[in-house]
């Protein structure tokens, strides 16, 4: 299954396009997408699919888009 991949901030240099649509197994989660681009798991992100906060155990599917970027601060 093809999903959209939007990395921002320091989080692109692990897509170097910061853009990418990303062939994957179906049934793969939000952990394992990050596996796949070896995001390391210790590296703070806050992961959005289709705009909605998303879980590490939260199954893709075909079609989502996946924004993965760097905890906010200020205000």
């Amino acid at each position: 299954m093809k999903v959209e991949v939007h990395l921002f901030a320091d989080l692109s240099r692990y897509l170097p396009a910061g853009v990418a649509a990303v062939e994957l197994p179906d049934g793969v989660s939000v952990a394992d997408l990050a596996q796949h681009l070896a995001i390391p798991d210790d590296l703070p992100r806050l992961t959005l699919v289709n705009g909605q906060d998303a879980p590490p155990d939260r199954r893709l599917a075909p079609g989502d888009v996946v924004d993965i970027l760097p905890p906010l601060a200020g205000g």
